[in-house]
């Protein structure tokens, strides 16, 4: 990539790449679709090599992503010469709107520069304008995405999801529920507790949050892209069905959003 000075020598001006070398992974989707998502994304990068992958740290939702990257895609295509001091003072300037200064953050994201990369991480850390919380964070894992490319010359990849993940980890949001929605008993809950909590510790599952609750129960985790999590789940059912069948075999495995406590409950009565 090479940046094109134009014009004024004491103003150096940049373009949007109009291609950046990466590859986007979309794996929103919930239940055994899962499986087979994971599965076929596993095979699709051990085909071609790609051992290496760029992750959403935060909890972005899925079309706030989305609309961030057709954002993105459009500026490439504007093409429009920019200069990167400017674009700075606008996206720290108290005085710029919240729509300029999306253009401002994903214009900095588009080009190969430590300074510009900077920049975003420093607005995203606290930004001025909360509503640009969720932006920020995408636009600093492009411009992480369009630095590598850069500097490895290698195609690079982005796994999106909407729970995101940690560490080269994916974050997932799973839901069991009782047999016929019957409260658990004290010992059942020391059965699930113990049973899930082995499982996955067994498997290099980490548990970031284990909330156990009258009928129904729910762990957020991160796992490494090999894990298969869903196998270590169905093994901590099967083991605590050994103790009277209380749990349903069936269970919610997500990666596309943590469920409140009005969706779960609406979500049981519908069962």
């Amino acid at each position: 990539m090479k940046f094109k000075q134009i014009g004024n020598p004491c103003k150096v001006y940049f373009r949007a790449s109009p291609f950046i070398n990466y590859k986007k992974y979309h794996i929103f989707a919930c239940m055994s679709g899962q499986d087979d998502l994971l599965a076929k994304l596993r095979q699709t990068l051990n085909e071609q090599g790609i051992d290496s992958f760029h992750i959403l740290e935060d909890l972005v939702p899925i079309e706030e992503q989305m609309d961030y990257f057709r954002y993105f895609d459009r500026l490439k295509r504007e093409n429009s010469p920019f200069v990167r001091d400017e674009e700075v003072a606008v996206l720290f300037s108290p005085n710029e709107s919240v729509e300029r200064k999306k253009r401002s953050l994903t214009l900095l994201a588009s080009i190969p520069d430590v300074g510009a990369y900077r920049s975003i991480e420093t607005y995203h850390s606290s930004p001025l304008e909360p509503v640009l919380l969720n932006w920020s964070s995408m636009a600093l894992v492009s411009s992480r995405i369009v630095l590598s490319s850069d500097l490895s010359g290698h195609q690079q990849v982005y796994i999106s999801s909407g729970l995101g993940g940690h560490d080269k980890k994916l974050r997932f949001f799973a839901l069991f529920t009782t047999q016929n929605r019957q409260g658990f008993t004290k010992l059942q809950r020391e059965i699930v507790e113990r049973e899930f909590s082995f499982q996955l510790q067994k498997a290099e599952i980490v548990i970031e949050k284990f909330e156990i609750k009258d009928n129904y129960f729910t762990i957020l985790m991160l796992f490494s892209f090999e894990k298969d999590a869903k196998s270590s789940l169905n093994a901590a059912v099967t083991e605590c069905n050994q103790y009277g069948n209380f749990l349903d075999p069936r269970f919610l495995f997500t990666n596309v959003k943590v469920l409140t406590e009005k969706e779960i409950t609406h979500l049981l009565e519908k069962k």
